[in-house]
């Protein structure tokens, strides 16, 4: 009995394809964006492009874009990082269809 109560109170993310979770009018259109690319896609991967050049970051994102829904970028840590390099890393993002997420550390905590 117990089993059945767990079951019929689960949270919609434990019974929901990504797909119908896209669906759901709470989700943010970011949110739903993502899930439906998760469904498309076939996989819920973010790489955390931990690299010092741009070479290194496109080259990066060239290689594994078709295999990833999001790229995790540090480009303050990317040495040098310009327009030229944020142009190209949207180019083959629209290519290979996954999200950027730029993860500054403008508040981060210090002694870390």
């Amino acid at each position: 009995m117990a089993s059945s109560t767990a079951a019929s109170s689960a949270h919609p993310a434990w019974t929901r394809s990504y797909r119908e979770r896209a669906a759901l009018s709470s989700a943010s259109p970011l949110a739903a964006y993502l899930l439906r690319l998760i469904s498309i896609k076939q996989t819920n991967l973010c790489l955390s492009a931990d690299v010092d050049t741009s070479a290194e970051l496109l080259a990066l994102a060239e290689e594994v874009g078709d295999s990833i829904c999001v790229l995790k970028t540090h480009a303050d840590i990317v040495t040098d990082f310009n327009e030229r390099t944020a142009k190209s890393l949207r180019d083959i993002a629209r290519k290979k269809h996954f999200l950027i997420f730029e993860d500054r550390k403008f508040a981060d905590i210090g002694g870390t």
